[in-house]
């Protein structure tokens, strides 16, 4: 029985909040070999949530992700990753691995990722105690994938697993990805090498060239190996080498049985790409086929942005510069995608099958690695992508550049568009006038130039720069220009967008439907209106000069 001594700070206490709707509970656990500190992000909400294990793996030596390592940026990916899940609703736990931090060892630790896997099962015990956690979830990065895989062996399981660039292989090849490709890119040119000597890389150098002797020391079950290469002279302890070999890591994801998801990036230079898919394959193969993987084009190890030039990407990689760069925007929703399905929030429909979830965007990423500018067309504006899940248009006022349909109810043409919401404007003439008519899809409108009227059940309402208006479906509004300037009005509805050809061609559809409606005697200006209209009444009270600026044609 574990002896638990947990403190937990009043809320009262707390001076830091990751979100407004969540509290953050510094805590600290007393276990037999180790204490713990740790952080629990609870949402405020009354009912029991998923709760999300963030294990770190080797760069995350602190609870928000950091590395303690000198010179290096701080890197805070498992903090950002936890204050994402807690806007989504979820809570996290984070710690401090053993030996770092708040998280102290005690003399009877034993440095082997199996302790940590011990660790690992006895956060899943305490988190499984608490009310506010309704299951378990084990997001695992790295080299946490395999502490995770091994606390499950032990029979310790979470009720989902995440794995973030988690390593698949055998223990050889984690040393050859890294260290080996620096020792060939710093020989590949004397410019190379002075620069790994500049960053004072000698260390991982001397590792890239020796770690096949490293291996066969532990192979041999020596306790220590002696490496010595130039300068580096270091005694390097093998217990945890000996163990992936006992233990190798792509065999223990058998014992994960529970649905999972691999992601990984596709410029990952720390594990390869194609471990995530590998992971998959051997969970399947022991009976696990709620398994997906999933790669996140353009993203790093710790799923940022990454360099295209692989020369770039290395110095990045070695210098720890990389940890500045932008998070990828499909990280985030493809992992609150697959928890939706896998670990639903309260009132969230559970369907689980062997179907993977769909987890790429609807439609592809731009801009990832600079801006990229959308020229403008017959149909659309010029549009500025200026970074992945991105776009503006400099400036919607200049007729000459947004295009549009000339129709009786005013200049029509769109603006963006995103699967579920489209944005479109009206550049209303002077005089116009427009009866109530219902709306199948209601909308946001917002007047970014001049003056109007709008109607709605015969109740009238002035509309000026700055104002925002919203209707619901089927509901009729008329509209009126009672003034000599015309008026701009933007349009954003909630439903698909169409491509901006589409938009156009149905623009001028319905052009061609009013004219018609026109020739029939609907009115579409103000001095179309018989004399006594109610229309009128009001044209003349918001604007005393609007006989004298629209005069009526005498019969």
């Amino acid at each position: 029985m574990l002896l638990w001594a947990v403190l937990l700070w009043s809320a009262l206490l707390l001076s830091a909040f990751a979100s407004p709707n969540a509290d953050s509970l510094p805590i600290s656990l007393d276990l037999p070999n180790t204490t713990v500190g740790a952080t629990l992000l609870l949402p405020r909400v009354n009912h029991p949530v998923p709760c999300i294990v963030l294990a770190g793996g080797t760069l995350s030596q602190l609870r928000d992700g950091d590395l303690l390592r000198p010179n290096t940026p701080p890197r805070k990916a498992l903090k950002r990753l936890a204050e994402s899940l807690a806007g989504a609703g979820y809570a996290s736990l984070r710690y401090d691995q053993p030996g770092h931090g708040e998280s102290r060892t005690k003399p009877s630790w034993v440095d082997l990722y199996q302790s940590d896997a011990k660790v690992l099962a006895s956060l899943y015990q305490y988190l499984r105690a608490r009310p506010e956690c309704s299951s378990v979830v084990a997001a695992a990065e790295s080299a946490g994938a395999y502490i995770a895989s091994l606390a499950a062996r032990d029979g310790a399981h979470a009720d989902a697993y995440l794995f973030l660039g988690g390593f698949c292989g055998k223990a050889e090849e984690i040393f050859s990805y890294n260290h080996g490709r620096l020792a060939e890119y710093a020989a590949a040119s004397p410019a190379n090498a002075a620069w790994a000597k500049a960053h004072r890389l000698d260390r991982y150098l001397a590792y890239g060239r020796q770690w096949p002797q490293m291996f066969a020391a532990a192979k041999a079950r020596q306790a220590s190996w002696e490496l010595r290469d130039g300068a580096v002279h270091e005694t390097v302890a093998l217990a945890r080498r000996t163990e992936e070999l006992d233990l190798p890591p792509d065999d223990m994801f058998a014992h994960i049985q529970r649905p999972a998801l691999a992601l990984a990036g596709t410029r990952d230079r720390n594990v390869p790409p194609h471990h995530a898919a590998c992971a998959v394959a051997i969970m399947q193969r022991a009976g696990n086929l709620q398994t997906q993987s999933a790669l996140i084009d353009g993203a790093d190890h710790n799923f940022q942005i990454a360099p295209e030039d692989p020369g770039t990407a290395i110095r990045e990689r070695f210098t720890f510069s990389s940890f500045e760069n932008a998070y990828h925007p499909d990280l985030d929703r493809t992992i609150l995608a697959w928890l939706r399905q896998y670990a639903p929030l309260p009132g969230q429909p559970q369907e689980i099958s062997s179907a993977p979830v769909t987890l790429s965007s609807a439609e592809p990423l731009r801009a990832v690695q600079a801006p990229e500018r959308e020229p403008a067309t017959a149909v659309s504006p010029e549009r500025l992508h200026l970074a992945p899940g991105l776009t503006l248009i400099d400036d919607i006022l200049d007729k000459s550049k947004t295009p549009g349909v000339d129709t009786l109810e005013g200049r029509i043409g769109p603006l963006l568009r995103v699967p579920g919401m489209r944005a479109h404007f009206i550049d209303m003439p002077a005089g116009l006038y427009l009866d109530e008519h219902p709306h199948t899809k209601g909308s946001l409108i917002y007047t970014a130039r001049g003056s109007w009227a709008l109607r709605s059940f015969g109740r009238w309402h002035l509309m000026k720069p700055g104002s925002l208006y919203w209707f619901g479906d089927n509901i009729p509004t008329g509209f009126q220009v009672p003034f000599p300037e015309d008026a701009y009005i933007l349009i954003f509805k909630a439903i698909p967008g169409d491509d901006d050809q589409a938009f156009v061609t149905y623009l001028q559809g319905m052009a061609a439907n009013l004219r018609k409606d026109q020739a029939n005697g609907t009115p579409f200006r103000l001095v179309d209106l018989p004399p006594n209209h109610p229309a009128l009444d009001f044209a003349r009270s918001v604007n005393p000069s609007f006989n004298t600026q629209f005069p009526r044609k005498r019969p």
